[in-house]
């Protein structure tokens, strides 16, 4: 395949050259900030990772460990660039308001059984992307870890959404802060042992792509929420999207791209985003299927009945959600969604209607699938590990 071109005056990989011609004509300085992203990792964090190499992997996850636990008597021994990175973080942005947060838990606390859906479509639309390759690359999300990739980024994202957990001792803003070091360290081994050609696929792990996730974590999985049946006012959903502004700045998205917390401009930038991404690849094919075939076994369902059944769920509301062009591009298995949204929501509306009526009932039955939620997405422990080995399969566990 050729290498990246010239045009703007922006270096084009070549996988991009295609989508990009055609997104300057729906929003060219959008557009032009993507492609401009696709080049950058993160020049903080990656430093950081560079700092690190000379060290022994138990050696740095103690680094990081005291970082997160702000052990000062173990950073003295680390890096300059460690105990500076963490500085910059210590203290949340200006613009950070946790009084704002209060609307968005109210929000996913109202319809966790329908945020959680949501957001893993939206990891789904992820992969769609070449985000999916850099992943591949680890054999990570293919092999018997895709299970607890998926369990690590469900519970992050329950994570954000519990009262204190952006807090700087709290583990959403650990986690936050732990993804992004694991993605530097991913593209130091991608460049080092994998083989990724920047000219033609740009950075792995891209500025561009943190915005793209970001974008879809947050706006794209608001909406899908209430196609599935969240009925939000104005204060959860700006409520949701500020805890999202913060949560995508620890993991390094640039401020550019987060909008102030805008809704409308974030979901216009999934769609600039999507439009100059290629179409999904091989990889792209066999991580959303992985992904999908990881959660019967999250969910417990080890007869072969209930697990049919339940993997048939999982890829009929994800073609639903996700369109059938994309569903057919990621080989989901064919199946009939007319209709299935509308009799969702109005399940949704019954037990809304039962929450009046029966109120207790009605907790009970939230409070089940919440806590159902909660233990399905649970690890052993929370780590700080970065992976030492691009190969999952060779890597110590993290």
């Amino acid at each position: 395949m050729p290498g990246s071109t010239v045009r703007n005056g922006l270096k084009v990989p070549s996988v991009y050259q295609a989508g990009y011609d055609r997104t300057c004509a729906l929003n060219p300085h959008l557009a032009d900030q993507y492609i401009k992203h696709t080049c950058i990792g993160d020049p903080l964090a990656d430093a950081v990772i560079d700092s690190l190499a000379p060290f022994s992997p138990g050696e740095v996850n103690r680094f990081i460990k005291a970082g997160m636990q702000q052990d000062v008597e173990v950073l003295a021994d680390a890096p300059r660039l460690l105990r500076d990175f963490f500085d910059s973080i210590e203290s949340p942005p200006e613009w950070f308001d946790p009084a704002i947060l209060r609307g968005g838990y109210r929000a996913f606390h109202s319809y966790s059984d329908l945020f959680i859906p949501a957001f893993f479509v939206a990891t789904l639309q992820n992969a769609s992307t070449l985000i999916a390759k850099a992943f591949y690359a680890s054999g990570r999300t293919m092999s018997g870890f895709g299970p607890r990739r998926v369990r690590q980024n469900t519970r992050h994202f329950i994570e954000i959404m519990l009262p204190g957990a952006l807090d700087r001792q709290g583990d959403g803003w650990k986690l936050s802060v732990r993804i992004r070091l694991v993605h530097a360290q991913l593209r130091r081994l991608i460049r080092d042992q994998g083989n990724w050609d920047e000219e033609v696929f740009g950075t792995p792990l891209s500025a561009a792509h943190m915005a793209l996730a970001s974008a879809n974590f947050s706006a794209t999985t608001l909406r899908q929420a209430e196609r599935l049946g969240a009925e939000m006012d104005e204060e959860m959903r700006r409520g949701y999207m500020h805890a999202w502004r913060y949560a995508s700045s620890l993991i390094g998205t640039p401020e550019f791209f987060l909008f102030e917390g805008d809704e409308g401009e974030t979901h216009e930038l999934y769609r600039i985003a999507t439009s100059c991404e290629p179409p999904p690849s091989d990889e792209s094919v066999v991580i959303a299927n992985a992904l999908v075939n990881a959660l019967p076994k999250i969910a417990g369902k080890t007869e072969l009945a209930e697990h049919q059944a339940f993997l048939s769920r999982t890829y009929r509301v994800s073609r639903a959600l996700l369109g059938d062009d994309l569903a057919d591009q990621l080989q989901f298995p064919q199946c009939e969604t007319k209709g299935l949204l509308g009799r969702m929501r109005l399940l949704r509306q019954v037990h809304a209607m039962s929450h009046k009526l029966a109120p207790n009932i009605a907790q009970k039955w939230r409070g089940n699938n919440f806590v159902f939620l909660l233990e399905a997405s649970m690890l052993d422990d929370l780590r700080y590990r970065l992976p030492d080995h691009l190969q999952a399969n060779m890597a110590t566990p993290w």
